[in-house]
């Protein structure tokens, strides 16, 4: 059976309207499947497919270009054994102090002809978030890495195994805890950075008490212009920039951000209710902590207009991890920490680096301040992230239309065109339940049009999602049925009606 030319035509459609259907994040579901498909068919080449875990290891050993004679990737197993592999993909394993005291002879012979013993170890992701007990088997003048989806990052170990911090950026680390804390830090700071979507917020007395939905972009540095809003309009003003990011500057304390306008007496907001704000209309809050409590597009006491410190630079960056790293290195560094805060949200704090502590630190802390204060900058003394976690921002960019779930998108997608495969089977059904316009209706076409009209846009859009898949699956049994019992039609043809 043949389908029709305008079944064909439907079913184009459908596949071009996936394919090109505006996304409301990144990219649509399905460009962006195909997209991951084949950069992970790309690595897999390189990724011997017996080496299990410790491939992908293996596989960003391969690729570089120099590396330490003394360099092979490793995998701990959860039995407590260590799978290594040199960048030709030879394997060995070891569970044994005398067996690991052999892996470098077997796998790296040029290493040990050299008097290089220092082992270099690319470490699979598991290694380091659900066996990192097993590190203290290593030496520990070990250089360490983990290989990730995302990259590769040093990692520096502490007196004990469990205690081992991730280099993500050179100002960003973060002690490694667990996997949920893992991930979701590594899939925040990789996501894109749209700096378009970045509205920074200055309170002021008497200021507007609305935002615009689109942010005003500044001729000089193409960023978006700070936005000056009413004290008393923050979190009701989320509502305006949903979907996009807003950073706030304030001091933090007693469960409240206080900010100073640049006139007038300080002002502070409960951060439960701008958390909630933010979550309720999917803005991701960036609050920005200084210890004044100043804010942006204010006067310092030079009447120099206040800017918070490396924010043009960090906008700048390709990724919210290089965004954040341009702000740590105002201070020395940021030291990460993530927790889940529930309804598809995670926060992610960032607080400078322990440097030092007592009056030292605090005097030089004291004299960085007052010297961004003179050059007319706020610095940020921690950050907090209170964003959209993997999961949620994964199902937001799975939308093909915005403000409708994916799980009600995709069946309705599916429906839609298994409908137009089955559209034969689907008509027929259609006919029964909504005739076509009677003869006496046809010839009033004032009458007739409205009602055909009204009945397609009902069989295209409610009655073919619903029933399309179920059309489809009977109409391939019918076709399936049809070609079971072909021979047996033909030899009736063939010789029984004939004798008849």
């Amino acid at each position: 059976m043949h389908l029709p030319r305008r079944v064909i035509a439907l079913a184009l459609a459908v596949g071009a309207g996936v394919a090109t259907g505006a996304p409301t994040a990144d990219a649509n579901w399905l460009s962006r499947i195909a997209r991951e498909a084949g950069e992970a068919g790309k690595g897999a080449a390189h990724v011997p497919s017996h080496l299990g875990p410790v491939g992908k290891a293996a596989a960003h050993l391969k690729g570089l270009a120099s590396a330490p004679k003394a360099a092979l990737a490793a995998h701990a197993t959860p039995e407590g054994h260590w799978q290594f592999a040199n960048r030709e993909g030879v394997t060995f394993t070891a569970g044994t102090p005398d067996e690991l005291q052999r892996v470098l002879p077997a796998l790296a012979p040029d290493a040990v002809k050299a008097g290089e013993t220092k082992l270099t170890l690319y470490l699979s992701e598991d290694t380091v978030v659900r066996n990192r007990a097993a590190l203290d088997q290593i030496p520990a003048d070990a250089d360490l890495h983990v290989v990730t989806d995302a990259g590769t990052f040093a990692l520096t170990r502490g007196a004990g195994p469990f205690d081992l911090t991730v280099r993500f950026k050179p100002n960003l680390t973060m002690a490694v805890r667990g996997p949920e804390d893992f991930h979701e830090t590594l899939y925040l700071l990789s996501r894109p950075l749209n700096k378009s979507n970045i509205r920074t917020l200055a309170l002021a007395p008497g200021a507007p008490k609305a935002l615009s939905s689109a942010p005003k972009i500044d001729g000089a540095s193409k960023l978006p212009a700070v936005d000056i809003l009413a004290p008393e309009a923050l979190s009701q003003s989320f509502d305006r920039v949903r979907g996009q990011t807003v950073l706030v500057t304030g001091r933090v304390a007693d469960g409240k951000l206080i900010m100073q306008p640049s006139s007038g007496p300080e002002v502070s907001r409960d951060l439960s209710e701008l958390l909630n704000a933010a979550s309720r209309n999917d803005v991701n809050l960036i609050i920005l902590r200084n210890e004044t409590g100043r804010q942006p597009g204010g006067r310092n006491w030079l009447w120099q207009t206040l800017e918070v410190s490396g924010l043009k630079g960090a906008a700048d960056g390709a990724t919210f991890g290089d965004f954040l790293d341009t702000l740590a290195a105002r201070r020395g560094g940021f030291e990460l920490t993530t927790a889940a805060e529930g309804s598809g949200r995670v926060q992610l704090s960032a607080v400078p680096m322990a440097d030092g502590a007592g009056l030292a630190a605090d005097a030089a802390n004291a004299a960085r301040d007052v010297a961004s204060n003179i050059a007319g900058e706020l610095v940020s003394a921690a950050v907090d992230v209170h964003a959209r976690d993997s999961a949620a921002q994964s199902e937001l960019d799975g939308r093909l239309v915005p403000g409708i779930p994916t799980y009600i998108q995709i069946p309705y997608l599916m429906g839609l065109v298994a409908g137009a495969l089955g559209w034969a089977t689907a008509r027929g059904w259609w006919a029964r339940i909504w005739p076509a316009v009677s003869v006496g209706e046809a010839n009033r076409p004032t009458l007739a049009w409205p009602r055909r009209l009204v009945r397609e846009l009902a069989y295209l859009l409610v009655f073919l999602p619903v029933a399309g898949l179920p059309a489809f699956v009977w109409q391939a049994m019918v076709q399936f049925w049809a070609v079971v019992t072909a021979p047996f039609r033909w030899i009736r043809r063939k010789f029984l009606l004939r004798e008849v």
